[in-house]
């Protein structure tokens, strides 16, 4: 196999997977062909099928490129939990920062739809992100939460939390109030475990 040029080789990838991140987003997974792609690239069909021999090796690292800014932001959290004591006030930034970037969430939307319908790397791709950010959450709530187990639990729901609130964003539901969900989600977190 013939080396990719080392100049250009990583801009033109990148290039590559902020279009397809764009058209995703604006179309969807399935409304989106390689030729759409390579024209917002601005290369020729030639040209993508060298950096992306198929549709799915596309997906698949816009995937992991959500998942990397997702994952940045949660890091980001779970480090400011670490440092700050008011849960409240953590929370309300997360929350607020997840729901309110209705980019991201629409391709978060369309790549789980793409995971659930037929697409098993990415599924899989998930199920392992979704893992990792489970355990970032239960990491920034530790010092609320002692118990392991709790901990599980309300990290859970947290991702639960999230999830629902950027499809209710994504659908256009008004009046979702970040500064009482934080409040609550941060009362539930601080609640003493049930004995």
């Amino acid at each position: 196999m013939a080396n990719k040029p080392d100049t250009s080789s990583e801009s033109t990838r990148q290039t590559i997977l902020q279009a397809t991140r764009r058209l995703f987003t604006e179309h969807g997974v399935d409304n989106t062909s390689l030729k759409d792609i390579a024209r917002a690239s601005g290369i020729s069909p030639g040209t993508l099928f060298y950096y992306y021999p198929s549709k799915a090796e596309l997906i698949f690292d816009v995937t992991d490129q959500h998942f990397d800014q997702v994952t940045a932001g949660l890091l980001e959290w779970a480090q400011a939990a670490e440092q700050l004591n008011d849960l409240q006030s953590i929370l309300k930034v997360v929350f607020s920062t997840i729901i309110n970037d209705l980019e991201r969430g629409k391709l978060h939307h369309y790549l789980v739809e793409e995971a659930v319908s037929c697409n098993e790397p990415v599924r899989n791709r998930f199920g392992q992100k979704y893992q990792e950010w489970q355990q970032m959450i239960e990491s920034g709530i530790a010092a609320y939460v002692p118990q392991p187990g709790r901990r599980t639990v309300l990290a859970q729901l947290i991702l639960a939390a999230l999830d629902g609130l950027v499809l209710q964003n994504l659908v256009g539901r008004q009046n979702l109030s970040v500064e009482a969900l934080a409040a609550e989600m941060a009362a539930l977190i601080t609640l003493p475990a049930a004995g």
